[in-house]
């Protein structure tokens, strides 16, 4: 037999459980507009005009994001390219191996140094940076490499660089040159034609007498490297 009583605490009950539906249903509207909004803040490059950004977002966009990839350089050489001193002991140069001089570097230790990548043929890159770029490089993909302390030319350096994306040959870059302190390396777009959906594109430079030392590499994911909704490369 239901009473007043009962009939009270039931209606109670069923407005208790449509409070805390409403509540929740509040605050997953509020968590998905705080997750948008912090994901918009984070794209500043897609909400505001180039005029608009503020010397710390360009500084954070030219080296912490999707064009800009802060990597350690190893100045090592493999333990194969090291070659004997006079007295028989191994040495190893800055960068490459030389005889009869160790540099900077104890013979066999690493020297880690932390550079910057970035895709300076971006888009966003060429709008935040506005540096020159030769025109040897137009048209093609153009990295550049900031802070290496390296004595390796030009030409050792487009035979020990690639840049390669998963299923797909690496390419060799196709020229190399300087801009005051920055390397930069030239890529054919048709011999890597790079879409939003490869992953794993690399860029390497090898040093050693035979290319087989790693001295740098920076990974970048294109599906993160859109531009207001075009890929940017």
């Amino acid at each position: 037999m239901h009473t007043f009583a009962s009939d009270q605490l039931a209606n109670a009950a069923r407005f208790d459980r449509r409070t805390v539906l409403q509540s929740l249903c509040r605050l997953a509207a509020g968590t998905l507009i705080a997750s948008s909004q912090a994901s918009a803040a984070t794209r500043f490059w897609d909400s505001k005009t180039a005029a608009q950004w503020t010397p710390e977002e360009i500084a954070l966009l030219t080296s912490n994001s999707p064009w800009a990839k802060k990597v350690v350089a190893q100045y090592r050489a493999a333990l194969e390219d090291l070659q004997p001193r006079r007295e028989g002991q191994p040495t190893q140069g800055r960068g490459e191996a030389t005889v009869g001089e160790c540099g900077l570097v104890p013979c066999g230790n690493i020297m880690p140094g932390t550079v910057i990548v970035i895709w300076e043929s971006a888009q966003p890159m060429r709008e935040a940076l506005r540096s020159p770029i030769a025109p040897e490089f137009n048209g093609r993909y153009v990295l550049s490499v900031r802070g290496l302390e390296s004595e390796l030319t030009t030409e050792r350096l487009k035979q020990g660089s690639d840049l390669s994306a998963k299923g797909k040959p690496p390419v060799l870059p196709g020229v190399v040159g300087r801009r005051n302190n920055t390397l930069l390396f030239g890529f054919s777009r048709e011999l890597l034609n790079l879409q939003a959906s490869d992953r794993d594109v690399e860029f390497t430079v090898r040093t050693g007498p035979s290319f087989n030392a790693t001295l740098l590499r920076a990974t970048f994911n294109p599906k993160e490297m859109m531009y207001r909704g075009v890929l940017a490369l």
